[in-house]
């Protein structure tokens, strides 16, 4: 099975991702404060995920919640944080160093789960071309630090 339209699929999400953060700002700037537009964008995902939800008319169970593990909760925790942090940091970046940078982080940790199965991620061999991956997205880093 070839893995191009997953690539391709995850490839226009990256694109449309990177409007989030720049629209956020601008909410921000219209609404006075960076928390207001979090609120906004969170409330948005909320009311979108579950018109989804409801939509598909897939069974939830909803008793399982109760026992699931507290670490799982985090990944919640994620959206906010990504949220908030591109929020204030993207007027300072740009897009393009914003981006490279959180790609730097991902890249890092990716490598880390595909090691050591952290998070839930199937465990992956190691190799060399995985640290030469994340060396190359790192002076793209640095290139686009020294232009901005």
């Amino acid at each position: 099975m070839s893995k191009l339209p997953y690539v391709l699929t995850a490839v226009v999400i990256g694109g449309v991702l990177t409007m989030q953060p720049g629209l956020n700002a601008e909410v921000a700037r219209r609404l006075g404060n960076p928390l207001s537009a979090a609120l906004v964008s969170i409330c948005v995902s909320l009311i979108l995920s579950l018109a989804i939800v409801l939509g598909s008319r897939q069974s939830v169970s909803w008793g399982a919640l109760a026992v699931m593990p507290w670490h799982l909760w985090l990944a919640g925790s994620v959206g906010v944080i990504f949220v908030l942090g591109t929020l204030w940091i993207a007027p300072v970046l740009g897009a393009a160093l914003l981006f490279a940078s959180i790609v730097a982080g991902q890249m890092i940790m990716a490598t880390i789960a595909d090691v050591t199965g952290l998070a839930g991620y199937q465990s992956h061999g190691f190799d060399p071309w995985r640290i030469a991956g994340i060396l190359l997205v790192l002076a793209g880093v640095w290139a686009f630090q020294r232009a901005a």
